[in-house]
């Protein structure tokens, strides 16, 4: 089983592999990372309009909560964050992955880096 983070969630849905993603997991973090993904590319990078971020959004949340949802530890979380020097967000990803025993899907490559040493990692290309 895979555990995505937000970049891979999204990478995934632009390619249209639906079902790569609603057999796996993640955090439930990762609605609000794909919701600022959407706002971003609409408000600050301007790519899209505010009806595809409206409409992409509906579509990667039901993806979303199809997916089964992982808590990640947090104790686990913040020492690994203060460790390898990445975010508390990215390291709950991590965390997760670790605590389930799955395979963690980042594309992300300082993410990847960072979690290799812990649990398997792989890019949303790998699939």
């Amino acid at each position: 089983m895979n555990l995505f983070d937000s970049s891979a969630i999204f990478n995934l849905f632009l390619q249209g592999k639906y079902e790569i993603l609603v057999a796996g997991a993640s955090i439930p973090l990762a609605r609000y990372e794909i919701g600022n993904v959407l706002w971003k590319n609409y408000k600050i990078r301007k790519r899209i309009s505010k009806k595809e971020a409206i409409e992409s959004g509906n579509v990667l949340f039901e993806l979303i909560d199809s997916m089964e949802m992982v808590d990640p530890p947090l104790s686990s979380a913040m020492r690994m964050a203060l460790e390898e020097g990445i975010t508390f967000y990215d390291s709950s990803y991590v965390a997760a992955a670790l605590e389930s025993g799955y395979d963690f899907v980042t594309d992300d490559m300082k993410l990847r880096e960072a979690a290799g040493s812990k649990v398997r990692t792989r890019g949303s290309s790998d699939l």
